[in-house]
This record gives structure tokens, sequence and C-alpha cells, in this order.
């Protein structure tokens, strides 16, 4: 019996400890754009169709004017934090590793935790908006402009 009791308390620690290191949300700020491009190709190189590029700036008067290709957009402006996690959770399963970006790193951290509440379990945020991701670029990213390719 002690046996089968020890064998159960191993086990549930084990799967504590892997469930917890499958969570990630991790916010990158000014001066770490770098790691944060470095985490994306990381996720491009190895998991190829599991992640996602979300750019929740305004489609229009932002988006439209140059984003980096790759990036859906969700205009947050036109819509409300309920409207953008039913979107994504209606096209992006949970074990989805999600990027976002928005202009200046006001909405993003709300994005992520309304997602981490869904349920997603790796979400990465830039705090410090498009335009210091885009002076930082250095060639990373291709940046486009119109809405042709936002997903939306």
């Amino acid at each position: 019996m002690k046996k089968i009791s020890f064998l159960i308390c191993t086990l549930f620690m084990l799967f504590t400890l892997v469930s917890c290191r499958k969570q990630i949300y991790k916010s990158y700020d000014i001066g770490e754009e770098e790691l944060f491009i470095n985490e994306i190709y990381k996720c491009i190189d190895d998991n190829k169709n599991n992640y996602c590029l979300i750019d929740v700036r305004d489609l229009n008067n932002e988006y439209g004017l140059g984003h980096f290709r790759g990036f859906i957009n969700y205009d947050i402006n036109k819509g409300s934090v309920d409207e953008f996690v039913y979107k994504i959770s209606s096209m992006y399963s949970k074990d989805k590793i999600i990027f976002m970006i928005d202009s200046d790193g006001s909405v993003v951290e709300i994005l992520q935790q309304a997602l981490k509440e869904e349920g997603y379990k790796k979400i990465y945020i830039y705090l410090g908006g498009y335009q210091k991701l885009l002076e930082k670029n250095d060639s990373d990213f291709v940046v486009v402009t119109g809405i042709d390719d936002c997903g939306c």
C-alpha cells in the first residue's frame, strides 16, 4: 500500500512539474527587442506551424501604413477584449504559441492576461510597441504596407 501511495504521489508531482513548465507568459520590454525577435525565430525554427504573430494596432491608421509580414491584425480599437479572445480561440488551439505587439505596450498585457484565463499556455508580448521594435528590427522582419495580409 505504501508503494502505491508513493508511486501516485511521485506521479502527481511529476505531472505538476511538467504542467508548470509548459506555461510560459513572458513580457519583453524596451531594450529586449532582440530577445523577443530571437524567441520568434526559435519558435519558427522549432515548431513550424505551432505559433501565431498578432499585431493589435489600428488596422487603417497604423497596421495598414506599415507592419511586419506574417503578423495578423486584430484592431483592438474596433473590438473588445472578449471579442479578441473569442476570435483567437476560434482560430487557434490553446497549445499555439502566441506572440503579440501593439502601439505602445498598453494593450498587450491585458490581452495576455485574457488569453491566459482562456487557457492559452504560451504567450509572449513586447511592451515597447511596434515603433520601438521597428527601430531595432535590423532586417529581421520584412515591413509591408496595406491590409491584404491582415488575416482579419
